[in-house]
């Protein structure tokens, strides 16, 4: 980029002076963060000298600032960069970068609309002048903005509707900006076809959001009536993000509003309002077989644990109450249920969850990527603990980390993600960087892991995660045999309190030996890793071990080794013949005589 020097804009009175060889704002700016006044002024030296010179100018300033120890002052100039930056980014290529993060999450997304005539233009075009002043002018929100945005957000349709819904009415906008900011965030790219679950067809569920304006105006009407149950003004648009993700269309709505009485407290009460149908289960009938999936028919007909769940959370958001779908696998099945923010903005994450199952973890949507949201972040959205003054400082303190890095900074990356994990242990970015700076195998790579699994003990899968970096450093330095026993340790470890982690251990070791193992050596792994640790380890050995064991040796042509297999699963497991897994084992033992490579789609219902 070729930076020049940029000489006295005038804007409503006020001189300032952009020196962008020197890549500085006027010093004057940097005690405070930015006001409308320096809004229109950056807004007026970008559309003169472009927004790259302008991004490059910010994002100096607020390395100054940080220098200076100034955190939130130093934040609000930084989120100011970042979005110039983002402006200034070329719409082609931030197709291509989004969709690569896509692919790179699993799931081919398309945006909400069509991509637009503006593909060579700047970024910048896709949102309104007069926002883009309110946005650089509103450092509350660009903070909370920035908390959500990531790299499924496809940011030209986002900034579309952020412009739609400020244009609509900026009173409105201003009171429930974090709403805005969700729907946008949310609505930027469509559901994929497994949303809300997969066990009903398209045909009697569309899966279509409402126009994001629409679904602006219903629910901050529903605040503003009184009618939310939840104060939908007053919260993030973190807890927004599960509330705004609601497949009804509007006679529903209603339907909820008028006919679904139970109140917050006790909310868990919608998902037994379903009658259970029992004899779905026996027929195997686990999609729903009617033509009709209103609410008002769930109800009249009853369903199984998935459509309790989706009714309990689909009223739930019609009614101004954040919610979450779960599904996950026990001791002998699979199980549906929900979660939501109850009194006093407290998340319960076990509404209709059934404790003898060991439904230990369950997988959810997280709407702003449309993938499965992941354990510690759940945990954390109910611990809350983000809008405390110790994880603001640290996030502060890991966002310059990262910028330090990209500038090759390594000892102020160092210095700055050491602040971040000193101030609260669950600032997950200053430990990614930590490790970003020892790269290479080694004990000092293996300290940093150790360390961040000791603050993160509370989190298993964090946990689980860290020790895993620590091992891996073990095996690529030549230390197999301690790195074998540590892995062993893990498995035992998490099998008395979390299976499904204990599971994914063994997983990741029979992946492993796809590419070390002769055949044989994979089968003999296989028989000693069931006896070990199989009894008892429920649907997750099943779905994460065993099926995909069964499918790689019926790709190998291995059919009658893959039977055998199946057999020492149902024994060493100890299957119960009247669960969900044994029938799954019986309809993927039948496929396999018939020459079939590929398993029934598991379902989520026992």
């Amino acid at each position: 980029m070729r930076l020049r020097a940029i000489w006295l804009v005038v804007l409503l009175g006020l001189s300032v002076r952009f020196n962008a060889v020197a890549q500085t704002i006027p010093e004057t700016w940097l005690s405070a963060p930015p006001g409308l006044a320096q809004a229109q002024a950056i807004e007026e030296g970008a559309s003169r000298y472009g927004w790259p010179d302008m991004a490059a100018a910010l994002r100096s300033s607020a390395l100054t600032v940080y220098a200076r120890g100034n955190l939130p002052v130093a934040e609000a100039w930084r989120n100011v960069a970042r979005w110039a930056a983002a402006w200034a980014e070329p719409t082609g290529e931030h197709l291509e970068r989004w969709r690569t993060a896509m692919k790179s999450a699993g799931w081919q997304a398309a945006p909400a609309e069509a991509e637009g005539p503006r593909i060579e233009q700047a970024v910048a075009g896709a949102m309104a002048a007069p926002l883009r002043q309110w946005v650089l002018a509103n450092p509350a929100f660009s903070a909370e903005y920035f908390k959500l945005e990531g790299e499924a957000d496809f940011r030209p349709r986002v900034y579309e509707i952020l412009s739609e819904l400020y244009a609509t009415d900026r009173s409105l906008f201003a009171t429930y900006a974090s709403l805005a900011a969700a729907i946008a965030l949310v609505y930027d790219t469509r559901p994929p076809p497994e949303w809300p679950h997969w066990q009903v067809s398209p045909e009697v569920l569309p899966r279509r959001l409402a126009r994001p304006s629409e679904a602006f105006t219903y629910f901050a009407g529903l605040d503003r009536s009184g009618k939310s149950l939840q104060p939908l003004s007053k919260l993030d648009a973190a807890e927004l993000r599960f509330q705004v993700d609601l497949a009804l269309p509007e006679a529903e709505r209603r339907w909820a509003l008028e006919r679904v009485k139970t109140p917050l407290s006790k909310l868990e009460a919608t998902y037994t309002d379903i009658r259970y149908r029992e004899d779905r289960i026996q027929q195997g009938a686990y999609v729903w077989p009617g033509k009709d999936y209103s609410l008002a028919e769930i109800l009249r007909e009853g369903g199984i644990c998935v459509d309790q769940a989706y009714y309990a959370t689909q009223a739930g958001k019609a009614r101004g109450v954040p919610t979450l779908l779960f599904s996950g696998a026990g001791k002998d099945g699979r199980h549906a249920w929900f979660g939501y923010l109850g009194v006093g903005k407290k998340w319960k994450m076990d509404a209709g969850r059934y404790a003898d199952q060991r439904f230990l973890t369950g997988g959810a949507i997280d709407p702003l990527s449309w993938t499965e949201i992941s354990d510690h972040e759940i945990a954390f959205l109910s611990e809350g603990f983000r809008n405390e003054r110790n994880a603001r400082e640290a996030a502060v303190h890991a966002g310059f980390a990262r910028w330090r890095l990209a500038d090759g900074n390594r000892a102020g990356a160092e210095q700055a993600a050491r602040a971040a994990v000193r101030l609260e242990r669950r600032t997950l970015e200053g430990w990614d960087i930590l490790l970003e700076l020892r790269p290479e195998p080694g004990r000092e790579r293996e300290s940093v892991a150790y360390e961040a699994a000791g603050g993160l003990a509370s989190y298993p899968e964090l946990q689980a995660r860290y020790l895993g970096v620590a091992t891996d450093s073990l095996r690529r330095r030549g230390e197999g045999a301690r790195a074998d026993f540590e892995e062993r340790e893990r498995i035992r470890k998490f099998r008395a309190t979390r299976d499904d982690l204990s599971v994914q251990q063994v997983a990741e070791q029979m992946t492993r030996a796809r590419t070390e193992q002769s055949i044989e050596q994979q089968i003999k792994l296989y028989g000693t890793l069931l006896r070990q640790f199989g009894r008892g380890s429920g649907t997750a050995m099943w779905d994460e071990v065993v099926r995909p064991f069964l499918n790689h040796l019926v790709n190998q042509g291995m059919l009658n080794e893959a039977r055998l297999a199946l057999r020492t699963a149902r024994e060493q497991m100890a299957v119960s013949p009247d669960s969900q897994t044994w029938a799954e084992m019986a309809t993927v033992e039948a496929r396999m005589a018939a020459g079939e490579k590929k398993p029934a789609k598991p379902s989520t219902s026992p």
